[in-house]
C-alpha cells in the first residue's frame, strides 16, 4: 500500500511566556492509504494533539510531516486550509452539529465553500446520509435525534466531501454501549467497503480493536506500534464495552 501519512521525529511544544511545555517527543511512523489505525493512550498522552497536527489544525515545532507527496511544513496557511477542506473529514466526541438545523442542512454545511454545483451538493448530502442509515431522518432537526443518530450525522458530514482520511476523536465517548457499537460498525464499514483511511483516537480497548493497527502513546512518546490480532468487524458481539 502507498503511504498516505509519514511523520519523522515529530515534536510539539507549547510556549507560555518563559514556560515551555513539550507535548510530543519525536514521533516517527507511517500510515498507508486505506488503513484503519487507532491511536491509544491515557489522558495527557498527546494523542489529540497528534491528531490535530495530522489533520492540519495545528503545526509541529520540530520534525517532518508528509501527507502524500506534500511536505506539510512548506505549505502556507491558505494551502493548509485547502488540504484540510479537500482531504480531511473530522468526527468529534461532541458531535458539533447545529441544534435547530435539519440533518440535511448540517451535512450540506460541509460543502458550503466547495466548487460543486448546488444540485450535486444536494445529491452528495443525500448519499452520505443514506450511507450512515439515516435516510428516514433527513428532515429531522439534529436536536430531535438520539446521541447515536447525531454522531452518525457527524459521520455523514465528514464523508460528504469524499475525504482522503477520516479522523475520529473519541467518537463513542458520549454514547451508550449499543450506540457506540453502531458508530464503530459504521466506521469499519466505511473502511472496508469505501476504502477510507481512518485514524481513530481512543482510550478504549474495545473500540481500538476495530482497527488493523494500534499506535500506543504515553507522555508524548510512541511506546508500541502493533498489529491488532483479534480484530473486530461490523456485527461482532452485541455491545461496545467501555
Amino acid at each position: 500500500m502507498t503511504d498516505l501519512i509519514e511523520v519523522r521525529d515529530l515534536k510539539k511544544d507549547y510556549v507560555n511566556g518563559e514556560i515551555i511545555t513539550s507535548v510530543l517527543h519525536g514521533l516517527s511512523f507511517k500510515i498507508p492509504k486505506g488503513q484503519f489505525v487507532a491511536i491509544m493512550g491515557p489522558s495527557g498522552s498527546g494523542k489529540s494533539t497528534l491528531m490535530h497536527i495530522l489533520g492540519f489544525l495545528d503545526t509541529p515545532t520540530g520534525g517532518k510531516y508528509f501527507f502524500g507527496r506534500h511536505d506539510v511544513s512548506t505549505l502556507t496557511e491558505e494551502q493548509l486550509a485547502y488540504m484540510r477542506a479537500e482531504h480531511i473529514g473530522f468526527i468529534f466526541q461532541a458531535f458539533n452539529l447545529l441544534p435547530k438545523t435539519s440533518v440535511f442542512e448540517n451535512v450540506m454545511l460541509a460543502l458550503l465553500y466547495s466548487d460543486i454545483n448546488k444540485q450535486d451538493r444536494k445529491q452528495r448530502a443525500l448519499e452520505a446520509i443514506e450511507t450512515v442509515g439515516l435516510g428516514h431522518r433527513v428532515h429531522n432537526l439534529s436536536n430531535q435525534l438520539s446521541g447515536g443518530e447525531r454522531q452518525r450525522v457527524a459521520i455523514a458530514r465528514a464523508i460528504v466531501t469524499r475525504p482522503t482520511v477520516i479522523f475520529a476523536d473519541e467518537p463513542t465517548g458520549n454514547l451508550d454501549s449499543k450506540s457506540g457499537k453502531q458508530i464503530m460498525d459504521t466506521l469499519a464499514e466505511l473502511n472496508e467497503t469505501k476504502g477510507h483511511t481512518i485514524v481513530l483516537v481512543t482510550h478504549e480497548t474495545y473500540t481500538a480493536a476495530y482497527a488493523e493497527r494500534i499506535l500506543r502513546m504515553q507522555d508524548g512518546r510512541l511506546l508500541k506500534d502493533e498489529k491488532v490480532v483479534n480484530r473486530r468487524f461490523p456485527g461482532d458481539g452485541t455491545e461496545l464495552l467501555k
